[in-house]
């Protein structure tokens, strides 16, 4: 069989088998993709039935008809969008459409009840024990409405976890055809390079043997494979030229070799590393450099040469880094590692160094080879990653993990010292709403304003952070008691209430605070102490807003 056809024959084959494999992972990928959509709807009915319950527990305060027609608008959805998913690969449950069909069952007669209980009140209240039936039987209602939103709640639920089993199934399957197309293509490598051995590679070695053969002057030779395909007629072409081709290899031989010479003598040429070179003799004095060490240090090749390599040092290290520097180096022969130099413009920038002692036959040290690269910009990236790590992108506030190292710092700096600290969980007000009439950009803009105004009342040593959105923490530490931190919750308020300017608009919102002191007559942990502050901040939006509640004992239940 030809080389060519049984070639195009396995690559043929291989491209029809990954194909199909590609298909089966694009339709699993589909499939996940809508089986990730029941999920996300089995979420969105999760919520719709709790905001149905929240209706209910509305209309049994209030019994107004705003509510009721909330009630049964919301329960339409609800049912609307369980019956939708009835075609879908993963259906609601029928307990869970059932169970919504019930709510509404249920919901009714309590309508309904109330309504005659209003006309009841019209005519006169004569009945003292027919109002209590019926507030008996209203109460009814409401529980078994609850406990029915509960059951249909759980249902989804489980709906919910039955779509995101499904999901993780398809995505698990997805993920094993997608290393399964690797492997299979290794394997079909693996057999392409068994029979390029076989057919390719074993004729071209007899070939290369009878070319090494006939470069000696050995003409006997003969490079004939027997086989029938295209190496075996190039095979027998090179057998007819070869008597005629010896003195041209020859001198292709020769004149290899001199390429090659020439090819090691460049390849130990150092002037075109893209690493700087330095050479210097036993003493320290500088015999060579390349052209990259003149690009990074700025020093040209005729400044340098006869210098101490001292002319480069930037001051950051002390004596006892370059004495263990010299101890490694004249032990091992050989130092590694980070060096802060200095450039002829006298900036201080960071290599990357080895240096080597290169030693004579007698064992001497005759020279030393630095080799270094200028990573300046890899330790400003790092410095940039580890801001980036402990402060947030936005506001440039500390974040919730610096947060908690500096909490915990205070708490313990409090117990040394009998002082105290006050933590303010502050959350802005109406932020919402600014970012829905304005946009993302002016919210961004908002919280960097507020930040700024708030950090500009706040001493040096308190700590102002962002947790995300629009809440944010404020540390106030070392107090010589607890209502010393009024005065300063006063002037937070203030500065959050200022206006931020954003193209031409003025922004402007208030915040509520909410405060928890340590310690206290409990001894809390950190997150016990932000779970306390975060209640009593609620506290202060039910208040009215643009103020600050101290937290109570109620606030860790």
């Amino acid at each position: 069989m030809r080389l060519r056809s049984l070639l195009l024959s396995l690559v043929s084959s291989a491209l029809l088998l990954t194909l199909g494999l590609a298909l089966g992972v694009a339709h699993l990928t589909r499939q996940s993709q809508e089986v990730g959509q029941l999920e996300q709807q089995a979420h969105q009915a999760a919520t719709q039935i709790s905001a149905l319950l929240v209706l209910t527990h509305e209309y049994g305060l209030h019994a107004e008809p705003r509510t009721v027609q909330q009630w049964w608008a919301l329960h339409s959805e609800i049912s609307e969008a369980l019956a939708a998913t009835a075609k879908s690969p993963l259906p609601a449950p029928l307990e869970a459409s059932a169970g919504v069909a019930q709510l509404g069952e249920t919901f009714r007669p309590l309508v309904a009840g109330e309504n005659k209980a209003g006309t009841g009140a019209e005519i006169g209240a004569k009945d003292t024990q027919q109002q209590s039936l019926q507030g008996r039987r209203k109460a009814l209602l409401l529980s078994q409405l609850l406990a029915d939103s509960q059951a249909v709640t759980e249902s989804v639920q489980r709906w919910s976890l039955a779509a995101n089993q499904q999901r993780q199934a398809y995505e698990t399957l997805t993920a094993r055809l997608a290393v399964g197309i690797p492997v299979l293509m290794l394997l079909l490598f693996a057999g392409l390079a068994v029979l390029l051995f076989k057919r390719v590679l074993r004729p071209l070695q007899q070939m290369s043997r009878a070319v090494e053969a006939i470069s000696k002057g050995d003409l006997s030779v003969r490079s004939a494979t027997g086989t029938q395909d295209e190496l075996g007629e190039l095979s027998r072409h090179f057998d007819a030229m070869a008597v005629d081709l010896v003195s041209e290899l020859r001198r292709e031989v020769k004149e290899r070799q001199q390429a090659e010479a020439q090819l090691r003598l460049a390849a130990s040429v150092f002037s075109h590393a893209r690493e700087g070179i330095m050479i210097t003799a036993a003493d320290g004095s500088i015999i060579e450099v390349n052209a990259t060490f003149s690009e990074i240090t700025g020093f040209s090749r005729e400044e340098v040469l006869g210098q101490n390599p001292r002319l480069l040092k930037s001051g950051r290290h002390d004596a006892e880094f370059y004495r263990e520097l010299w101890a490694n180096l004249l032990e091992k022969s050989f130092w590694a590692g980070e060096i802060w130099n200095r450039r002829k413009s006298g900036e201080i920038y960071a290599e990357m160094q080895t240096i080597s002692a290169i030693r004579d036959e007698q064992g001497r040290i005759s020279q030393f080879v630095s080799l270094f690269s200028d990573i300046t910009t890899l330790k400003d990236h790092e410095r940039e990653l580890r801001n980036l790590a402990y402060h947030d992108a936005l506001t440039g506030l500390p974040n919730r993990v610096l947060l908690q190292d500096r909490l915990q710092q205070a708490m313990a700096q409090a117990k040394r010292r009998g002082s105290h600290l006050a933590l303010a969980y502050v959350d802005l007000d109406a932020f919402k709403a600014i970012n829905d009439q304005y946009g993302h950009a002016a919210g961004d803009a908002l919280l960097v304003g507020v930040a700024k105004h708030v950090k500009q009342v706040l001493r040096e040593g308190d700590t102002f952070a962002r947790l995300g959105g629009d809440e944010f923490i404020v540390l106030l530490a070392d107090l010589p008691s607890e209502a010393a931190c009024e005065p300063m919750l006063e002037r937070i308020l203030e500065a959050a209430a200022l206006p931020v300017s954003w193209q031409g608009l003025r922004l402007q919102v208030s915040a509520s605070l909410g405060v928890t002191c340590y310690p206290g007559e409990e001894e809390l942990d950190p997150t016990q102490l932000l779970q306390q502050a975060d209640h009593a901040m609620y506290r202060a939006k039910q208040e009215g807003r643009n103020r600050f509640e101290m937290s109570g004992p109620g606030d860790l239940l």
